[in-house]
């Protein structure tokens, strides 16, 4: 008897839990690795004709080009066009990410509820098999240069970067970094088969005791075969939807620990806080600011830092942040400022803010320090992930032993 009631335990936790488990692992890591890749090509300067100008055996460098479809050229190059020159891409055994279509046409604000509406979709680029011309497509990687017309393709170190988007260029990192991850990641590819495996031979299993004289045991591997199904039976299914409210609210807010950092990437991490201004040249040398101030009581648009008012962009987005009130709370007492991101250019004796050419680059205002908002919505998210863990135990702690029961009644 031991000995089979260890078998049921086995089967329940190697396809109920550890495969699962695999498979989040896995699609996590995938998504990680997508983000962190985002963030490095953002880093590449714009390819322009100077860059590949001439022949040469190895790569230019490592680049990033906007534009749309010109033509496919055989199974596996295609040609893109910004309208002043072309460039072709090999996507050979390239995996290539989709940004679904936004409800508008405007830019997407950096706040990441909107953003993290749709998720991303990926395919290999060989199972694509139409395109039509004019697609918005964004390549980042190796550039090489063939009879003068530049090349991207991988180069055995890296891999390209290719991404088809429905959605402004301006918009792209952001729809990147904050869809560019698994809703949930014990559902992936994984679970589905293994839990209808670990499921079905439970079962089973259990039909084969109930000739033995371990009708207890029987109970049991049939009632983990059914437990899966047990989170949605009354009268703990209530359990269910609200573990799903706080895993959405931990994936947000996960989310939001991103966005409010996006900004942060073209700022080298300094020993001390930088108060006040802080400038860095973007990957196509233009001038970017950081300002931390105050808002103008007087006017909304007007940002004053270090005793100086500054007019903020058209168009820049205006972060909105949730927290829990505990966040609230500590966000306020650490830091009672604001802080934008912005192209500049220097008019006389002050700085004229403006939107950054770079549509990597962010035109964004945030409503206190990144590094703390961040900080305090990663300690949101953890607290959510695990308030939903709990409940959905919870559920499964409250119907599994009602149906040990209704089947200890069913079955003599």
């Amino acid at each position: 008897m031991a000995g089979h009631l260890l078998l049921v335990i086995g089967i329940a936790v190697l396809f109920y839990a550890v495969l699962p488990a695999l498979g989040a692992f896995l699609a996590r890591g995938q998504w990680r690795r997508f983000r962190r890749t985002v963030t490095l090509v953002s880093h590449y300067p714009t390819a322009t004709p100077a860059v590949v100008g001439r022949e040469r055996s190895a790569p230019v460098g490592y680049y990033r080009f906007f534009g749309t479809l010109e033509a496919i050229q055989g199974d596996d190059r295609i040609w893109l066009t910004n309208g002043r020159f072309s460039v072709a891409a090999d996507l050979r055994n390239v995996r290539v990410y989709l940004i679904p279509e936004t409800e508008s046409s405007e830019p997407v604000s950096l706040s990441h509820r909107g953003a993290a509406a749709a998720s991303l979709g990926s395919v290999p680029w060989n199972r694509i098999f139409s395109l039509p011309e004019g697609t918005p497509v964004f390549v980042g990687g190796a550039l090489f240069s063939e009879e003068g017309r530049g090349v991207f393709r991988d180069n055995g170190r890296t891999r390209l970067l290719v991404v088809i988007h429905d959605c402004p260029k301006e918009s792209l990192v952001l729809r990147a970094i904050s869809g560019g991850r698994q809703r949930n990641e014990y559902m992936n590819t994984f679970t589905l088969p293994s839990v209808a495996i670990g499921s079905l031979s439970l079962v089973l299993f259990a039909f084969t005791l109930l000739a033995l004289p371990e009708r207890l045991v029987s109970l049991l591997a049939l009632t983990a075969g059914l437990a899966p199904l047990s989170p949605f039976l009354p009268p703990g299914f209530p359990l269910y939807f609200a573990y799903r409210s706080y895993w959405k609210k931990g994936r947000l807010l996960r989310v939001q620990r991103d966005v409010v950092r996006l900004p942060l990437r073209y700022f080298p991490a300094s020993a001390e806080a930088v108060r006040g201004r802080r400038a860095t040249l973007l990957p196509d040398m233009e001038p970017y600011l950081m300002i931390r101030g105050t808002r103008d009581r007087g006017d909304p648009e007007v940002i004053v830092s270090e005793g100086e008012r500054m007019t903020l962009p058209p168009g820049i987005s205006r972060v909105e942040v949730d927290l829990p009130r505990g966040g609230m709370r500590r966000l306020r007492r650490s830091e009672c400022e604001l802080v934008a991101f912005c192209g500049y250019t220097v008019e006389g004796n002050g700085v004229r803010l403006r939107k950054p050419d770079d549509p990597m680059a962010g035109n964004v205002l945030l409503p206190g320090d990144p590094e703390v908002l961040s900080r305090e919505s990663e300690r949101a998210a953890r607290r959510d992930e695990l308030v939903s863990a709990a409940f959905v135990v919870l559920d499964v702690a409250v119907n599994l032993p009602l149906v040990f029961i209704l089947l200890s009644l069913v079955i003599r």
